[in-house]
């Protein structure tokens, strides 16, 4: 094997080399940078979710603030109270009946008086087993929330009706969960596999409270609290969470997923997407790696074998001017031009050259003169 061709394969060997450790590192640095925009993505989608959920749960909190506020409800229901008026009764159930029929989704009102028995009433949904007794006149609070027969979700708050800040009974309202729904319901950002859950702890169970997108079933599955995937368990221990590694979720599927609580519901939140969704990108990428190292590949050999050979030229000139000196061509000279090592050398065979013809010209003296 001559030098061209050790030359050329020498180069050629060290491009592929190069290029398979770079695509190789290239290939493992992409794939991480993939899944920390996956883990991002994840959190910042649930922190976004979470403040829809809050802005919600604000506006649940204003409806029954305006409906508190009404001067005529408190006046009626306070006469009712202290002169047992029927005409009072019926003007307090008029006034919960246009609040419920005006609003989508405000669900149902009642009115309770300070013991937490029922006045009025006037709506579809069941009450609460035990509603909460209040003593702040000013605050709002969440009482609780359930299904419905239909699997609908309702929401439940509570408040002080007072007058010059004395209170004189209760409203409880019933909020549909509806709004609830069209926020986890929007899968904007979370690809073919992903979805929202919103769940609560009821005693040693787990109640997922929306429609998942993988179930028909719609809102209303439980699971044991020891049974529950560990973005259930820890989103309810109140933790809000991003999983850097795969996680099990309710199907026992791979999933990366980002947590939030939210305090004053006691919910949780998890936003997931399937792993095996997001690995398709990391492997999208490596074929597009490997189509793009094959078209270098043949780049390198060609290129590497003309560069081997190119450079590879002046050392074969060389080798085949000594092989024709050796016959007896001494007039021959190398190509010196240049300022490499390989010029340098060639000038020095030339003055060798020069060196051995002057001696062969010298006339030869007679050994026995």
């Amino acid at each position: 094997m001559d030098i061209r061709t050790k030359l050329a394969l020498a180069l050629v060997f060290v491009s592929l080399l190069s290029m398979a450790l770079l695509g190789t590192f290239a290939y493992q640095t992409a794939a991480v940078l993939l899944q920390e925009i996956t883990v991002r993505q994840l959190d910042a989608l649930a922190e976004s979710k979470k403040r829809d959920l809050v802005k919600v749960q604000e506006a649940w909190r204003d409806q029954l603030r305006l409906i508190r506020s009404r001067t005529d409800l408190r006046e009626n229901l306070q006469q009712y109270l202290t002169e047992q008026n029927p005409s009072a009764l019926l003007r307090v159930n008029e006034i919960i009946e246009n609040a419920v029929t005006a609003t989508d989704n405000l669900d149902r009102i009642n009115i309770l008086d300070l013991q937490g028995d029922v006045i009025a009433s006037y709506g579809q949904s069941g009450n609460l087993d035990s509603p909460r007794l209040l003593t702040d006149t000013q605050s709002i609070v969440y009482q609780g929330s359930y299904l419905g027969s239909n699997g609908g979700l309702r929401v439940v708050y509570g408040s002080l009706l007072s007058i010059a800040s004395v209170g004189i009974g209760q409203i409880e309202v019933v909020f549909d969960g509806l709004d609830l729904f069209s926020i986890t319901s929007n899968y904007t950002g979370l690809g073919e596999s992903g979805e929202s859950m919103v769940v609560k702890q009821e005693g040693d169970t787990v109640i997922v409270l929306n429609p998942l997108r993988h179930e028909d079933s719609g809102a209303g599955r439980r699971y044991l609290n020891d049974q529950a995937a560990l973005p259930i368990r820890r989103v309810l221990a109140g933790e809000d969470v991003v999983f850097n590694e795969r996680v099990k979720d309710y199907r026992e599927v791979d999933v990366w997923a980002a947590t939030r609580y939210l305090e004053d519901l006691q919910w949780g939140l998890i936003v997931k997407v399937d792993a095996a969704e997001e690995a398709q990108r990391a492997d999208g990428l490596r074929e597009a790696m490997i189509d793009i190292a094959l078209a270098l590949s043949g780049f390198a050999i060609i290129g590497g074998t003309l560069l081997g050979l190119y450079l590879a030229r002046p050392i074969h000139a060389l080798a085949v001017l000594v092989e024709r000196v050796r016959e007896g061509e001494t007039q021959l000279r190398c190509d010196s031009s240049g300022d490499d090592e390989i010029a340098y050398l060639a000038e020095s065979i030339n003055e060798l050259l020069e060196h051995l013809q002057a001696e062969d010209e010298q006339p030869k003296s007679d050994p026995h003169a």
